[in-house]
């Protein structure tokens, strides 16, 4: 998936989700530190997370931030 392509997925699963911009950019630092620790996702050789990988993760997150 290119970047812009997987940028847009992101972007779409946050929406997706009801997330705020504060959220969001959280979010997009959760993303990063999963990959850094090592988990990567399954949707290319880059790592990158599926749609359905992406909507998991982003209930994690939330549940964590909106407590």
């Amino acid at each position: 998936m290119g970047r812009k392509a997987d940028n847009q997925q992101f972007r779409d699963a946050c929406n997706h989700m009801g997330m705020t911009p504060a959220e969001r950019d959280g979010f997009s630092d959760y993303i990063h530190d999963l990959k850094a620790c090592g988990e990567r996702g399954t949707a290319n050789d880059l790592g990158d997370f599926t749609w359905d990988e992406l909507l998991r993760h982003g209930r994690d997150y939330l549940e964590q931030v909106r407590k």
